[in-house]
């Protein structure tokens, strides 16, 4: 199962799940709740962080499939880590995408950014906003370096507002992440695995279980750097699944 990040729904992953489908993988992804084309922003600030996890959960229980493997990518791995954290050893592997990871009582925000000011920022705007997480604009993603002009008006035709209270509410797990079986995957434009791991969140580069690995790409690599990408998917879904 592959889960959307930020301001984005299933859309995002439909290619890969096909390229995936096409190599005997059974893949599926999934549209998270308020993020659905045409939502009302009142639709959209009444979902919470638990109304994501639990929508996951059932999701996979509904699968009834013995195993499963998460795809997260940004703002879903905190959504992911948490599903799992209840989904118990249903869950045979994660694969984290330069996401974001749940630290038990914290929030994503209280993790953006660089310095207290950012963060207290970006919950202040989240919050005056109307509880919606704004998505960047045309005009922001130009100073995405490794997406076109073709990939930069994609994006932007398609992202939609994000639910604030998923990323002001305090997550919840009943072990530490770090626990957990999975594979992250850093992402930098600079192609060096060390410089790469140098931004990774801190329980990425501390977990000693952890299998690690890179992609040479911004926020998007499903877009930027597509081949990559779906190569390494498939390699890890074949590791866990061996």
């Amino acid at each position: 199962m592959l889960v959307p990040g930020a301001w984005m729904g299933g859309w995002i992953w439909e290619p890969t799940v096909q390229w995936l489908r096409a190599r005997d993988i059974d893949a599926e992804t999934m549209t998270l709740r308020g993020l659905e084309p045409g939502r009302s922003d009142a639709d959209i600030a009444h979902v919470s962080l638990e109304d994501h996890v639990q929508q996951l959960v059932d999701v996979i229980e509904q699968t009834r499939a013995d195993k499963v493997i998460l795809v997260a990518h940004s703002y879903s791995g905190v959504v992911v880590a948490a599903a799992a954290d209840r989904l118990g050893s249903q869950v045979s592997g994660i694969i984290h995408i330069g996401a974001f990871l749940p630290v038990d009582a914290h929030a994503l925000l209280d993790n953006w950014g660089d310095t207290d000011d950012e963060r207290a920022q970006e919950k202040a705007d989240t919050e005056a906003a109307g509880n919606l997480w704004l998505a960047p604009t045309r005009e922001m993603l130009d100073y995405v370096d490794d997406l076109t002009d073709a990939d930069r008006d994609y994006l932007a035709s398609k992202f939609t507002t994000h639910p604030g209270r998923t990323v002001l509410d305090a997550a919840h797990l009943s072990s530490p992440v770090e626990e957990q079986l999975t594979t992250y995957v850093a992402l930098s434009l600079k192609d060096d695995f060390d410089t790469a791991w140098e931004d990774a969140p801190a329980v990425a580069r501390s977990a000693a279980t952890w299998q690690r690995r890179s992609l040479v790409s911004g926020q998007w690599p499903m877009v930027s750097d597509f081949d990559e990408t779906v190569t390494l998917i498939e390699e890890e879904i074949r590791r866990y699944g061996s």
